[in-house]
């Protein structure tokens, strides 16, 4: 049952400021998003440059790498990585999606030559069950084995990052250690001043 508008309502729903349908839907053009313009990278290898110096910085390192040792899984560092760095307006959802598997494998890369175990899925776990049940005769993993020799690994860095993962100096120390002690003989500030 529709009613008819009076005018007393109209006056009154006119003087309520809310937002237009759809308004939400759109930015202002002279204030865009990061995203909404032009992006920084336009280049895969620029790209990966970037993303290898940033994932190495020293303050990012060991933080990327106790992730991992965590078991986070390598494609979630990777989709939080990527999707931030297009939301910055770093580089389009084009060259996002061809970064996902290079970022990927640097991450594996960097992981390994630490000697940390990875997950590349959340649910790989089951995955190795479930394959693992299925090859319970010898004679298949066997035949498996020797797939895997002759299989050529896909690795779709290119070079000079892979020789800049063997530069990249190994972490000693453990992740989760406890930081090394202070020399506690002079506890106080003013003592470590001589006052």
């Amino acid at each position: 049952m529709l009613r008819e508008i009076t005018p007393d309502f109209a006056e009154y729903t006119g003087k309520m400021q809310r937002s237009t349908p759809g308004e939400a839907l759109s930015n202002d053009p002279d204030n865009p998003y990061p995203f909404e313009g032009k992006p920084e990278f336009t280049v895969q290898r620029e790209a990966l440059e970037y993303l290898f110096s940033l994932i190495t910085a020293e303050e990012r390192y060991a933080d990327i790498l106790t992730a991992i040792n965590s078991s986070v899984p390598i494609m979630e560092l990777t989709q939080v990585m990527l999707f931030k760095g297009f939301t910055e307006g770093k580089w389009n959802p084009d060259l996002m999606m061809l970064l996902a598997e290079p970022l990927a494998y640097m991450l594996i890369a960097l992981a390994e030559r630490q000697g940390i175990e990875y997950v590349i899925n959340g649910d790989d776990d089951e995955d190795e069950a479930q394959q693992t049940s299925k090859l319970n005769t010898t004679d298949m993993k066997k035949r498996l084995e020797e797939t895997q020799k002759s299989m050529k690994p896909n690795v779709s860095l290119p070079p000079e990052i892979s020789q800049l993962i063997e530069e990249v100096p190994i972490v000693e120390e453990s992740l989760l250690g406890k930081p090394k002690e202070l020399d506690t003989a002079n506890e106080s500030l003013l003592a470590q001043q001589g006052v």
